[in-house]
């Protein structure tokens, strides 16, 4: 018999040790039949997300009750996306006729603009928008040139989605994958595989090194990392 239970898994480098930092998401990711070279329906046999807003959360519950087949979900769920300032959704996003999205890309005035797009997944991107606010003269580009764009959902993989908004990007010179976790942890392994095959596409890694272990557990060294990683998906 199919089920369709929830796990909400606790998931966030806030240096506090290898057990509070790692859900092992890329554990989840390689355990399900997502396919690698072809695009996905709704039927793997769960469903990995990673959402980044209270609305976003509300729709993935509600979707989850109201599908008319069963999947199990796993949902990344950091602690302090929780009491986030700027993980904020307006009412209007609970409104009649809204729903989950399974990516998520910046409004952009002028597409043409962007010089580097940049793709993460949960809790980062308010990390990652915060160091482009207060450092944008160590970037390469002015903060107006970059994109950001989250991907709520990871399995199924949405091929569709992502491909559409990645060609409205013409002179977009990089594509990065930034992630906290370490190169073989975290989505990256996931993503890449997908985006080459189905997309055609080189996107760069920005992270963490392979690591044997989630996380330090060493605040200065924590600190050192953090910011390796913030610099390589900007300069």
């Amino acid at each position: 018999r199919r089920v369709h239970g929830v796990m909400l898994l606790p998931h966030g480098y806030d240096g506090a040790g290898p057990e509070h930092s790692s859900c092992h998401l890329e554990r989840f990711l390689q355990s399900s039949d997502s396919k690698e070279a072809a695009i996905d329906d709704e039927y793997v046999n769960w469903h990995v997300t990673f959402p980044t807003t209270p609305a976003q959360y509300f729709h993935l519950l509600r979707r989850q009750l109201a599908r008319p087949y069963r999947r199990p979900l796993i949902v990344a769920a950091p602690k302090t996306v929780l009491r986030l300032p700027e993980a904020q959704s307006p009412i209007g996003h609970f409104q009649p006729g809204t729903h989950f999205h399974h990516i998520i890309v910046d409004s952009c005035p002028d597409p043409s603009r962007i010089r580097r797009v940049i793709v993460c997944s949960g809790k980062h991107y308010y990390t990652l928008k915060k160091y482009l606010a207060d450092n944008a003269k160590q970037c390469s580009f002015s903060p107006e040139q970059y994109s950001f764009i989250r991907l709520e959902q990871l399995a199924p993989f949405p091929a569709h989605e992502l491909s559409g908004q990645l060609k409205c990007f013409p002179n977009a010179e990089k594509f990065v994958w930034s992630q906290e976790e370490p190169r073989n942890m975290g989505a990256w392994q996931f993503v890449k595989s997908r985006v080459s095959n189905l997309f055609d596409l080189n996107l760069v890694y920005a992270g963490r090194p392979e690591l044997p272990t989630p996380a330090v557990g060493v605040g200065k060294v924590h600190q050192e990392q953090i910011a390796d990683v913030l610099r390589s998906t900007f300069v």
